[in-house]
């Protein structure tokens, strides 16, 4: 006999388990989420981009909320092409501000959590599940790493009609389900290292040219990650600025590479020297992103569960997705398990139809179209060392009047482009770009 009964027990607080939770307590299911942070988003790391569209499904109100839990819209956005010299920077002016946000998921995960409560989910902080409930091959709740009681040292069983899980990158728990099959490769994970900077007052608006009520994000390409395969971020929180480097944990493994070496590396660059000139460090830490892709995809329904958000690798590296992939996969859970316990059948044969959701929904048709991006990315890892640099001396020269004749300038940058890649080789590379999408 179990101690708890609820409807659903999610596993994990994040946005996936956070919006799952909400869209189901607002249909009357009894609903419990389990979280091992002190709070929702007291172990997350991220600093980053939230999308209002997806955030407006479960928070209507959606940014007119008090408190606010972002940090600024995002008015500018782009990327940063670093090479040893110096940087290109390709930026985008946004006419709906209001569309994202930079975030710090410690305080916005925390906040969800708070209107999770106030819509009826309850929520156990500073909580494990090590186990599963099972009645033959149906998961029928969790077991807890909690004593029953001060009295009985038997950990605490919570008996649930469907588990949800949202546990994050490290699936343990979906491999215990029998929904995937031993832990990811180091080729499937990017490890990012992330920095929280406090910049002398207004530096931040000076150096990066932006008002106190604008805000960019940037993902950075080059020299940042010694052109290796990796993006670099820089995003401007409302008084602080979160900046890091994130790179495959297989080439880190493959050249004995320290991530927070190349950190630091990064640091060193003119332009961020520059930028980060008086800064002190708020926060620091490490974190791996999964990017299994569709090739990873963990099966995403069994006898009594399903999986969520960074569980089953819901993210699109390219296009800069993640938190919302993991809200819109809540939803869809949701969804199926509102109909499931209408229905009173929990069976797999049911819990498909989440899959079916999913394989209708864009974020599906997004990852097979990225189905081939990583291992490109690995065969072609010249776009973040040769292109760079070919790109910086070619427009240096293209923006510069030194009083020459500018057929000979041309002719100049079609040496550089000769010398570092050849012309077949360019359009050799627009080609295979091509292939990679079409």
């Amino acid at each position: 006999m179990s101690d708890f009964s609820f409807d659903v027990v999610i596993v994990g607080g994040g946005p996936a388990g956070l919006a799952c939770g909400i869209h189901l307590a607002k249909k009357g299911v009894k609903v419990l989420l389990i979280e091992r942070g002190r709070f929702c988003g007291g172990k997350n790391l991220f600093g980053g981009v939230i999308y209002s569209e997806s955030l407006k499904e479960i928070v209507p109100e959606f940014p007119k909320v008090d408190p606010f839990p972002a940090e600024r819209p995002v008015t500018e956005e782009g990327y940063f092409i670093v090479s040893k010299e110096g940087v290109v920077k390709i930026l985008h002016t946004k006419k709906t501000p209001e569309e994202s946000f930079t975030a710090l998921r410690a305080k916005f995960d925390n906040w969800l959590s708070e209107y999770a409560l106030k819509k009826g989910v309850f929520i156990a902080p500073k909580t494990k599940v090590v186990d599963f409930l099972w009645k033959g091959s149906q998961i029928t709740g969790v077991v807890l790493d909690r004593p029953k009681s001060f009295q009985d040292d038997r950990p605490t069983e919570i008996s649930a009609k469907l588990v949800i899980l949202a546990e994050g990158v490290n699936r343990v728990l979906t491999e215990k389900a029998g929904l995937v099959y031993g832990p990811f490769k180091p080729e499937e994970v990017v490890l990012a290292v992330k920095e929280v900077l406090q910049l002398p007052k207004g530096a931040m608006e000076v150096r990066l040219g932006v008002s106190e009520n604008k805000g960019l994000a940037v993902e950075i390409i080059g020299e940042i990650t010694s052109g290796l395969p990796g993006t670099g971020f820089l995003y401007t929180n409302k008084t602080t600025l979160s900046f890091g480097v994130g790179i495959f944990l297989k080439t880190l493994v493959d050249l004995n590479l320290k991530p927070y070496e190349l950190h630091e590396k990064a640091k060193e660059h003119s332009i961020f020297k520059e930028l980060f000139q008086g800064a002190e460090t708020l926060e620091y830490g490490a974190h791996l992103i999964p990017e299994w892709g569709i090739k990873g995809l963990p099966k995403l329904y069994g006898n009594g569960v399903l999986v969520i958000g960074d569980s089953a690798g819901l993210v699109n590296p390219l296009f800069r997705e993640g938190t919302n992939l993991a809200i819109y996969s809540g939803l869809m859970a949701a969804d199926t398990a509102f109909s499931a316990l209408e229905k009173g059948d929990f069976s797999a044969k049911t819990l498909k139809t989440y899959e079916d959701r999913f394989k209708e929904s864009y974020i599906y048709k997004d990852l097979i179209l990225l189905k081939d991006l990583k291992e490109f990315l690995f065969r072609n890892s010249h776009f973040f060392s040769i292109y760079p640099d070919m790109l910086y001396q070619s427009l240096s020269l293209y923006f510069s009047a030194q009083g020459r004749y500018k057929r000979d300038v041309i002719r100049e940058i079609f040496g550089i482009i000769r010398k570092k890649r050849g012309l077949f080789g360019v359009l050799k590379d627009f080609l295979n770009i091509g292939r990679l999408f079409w």
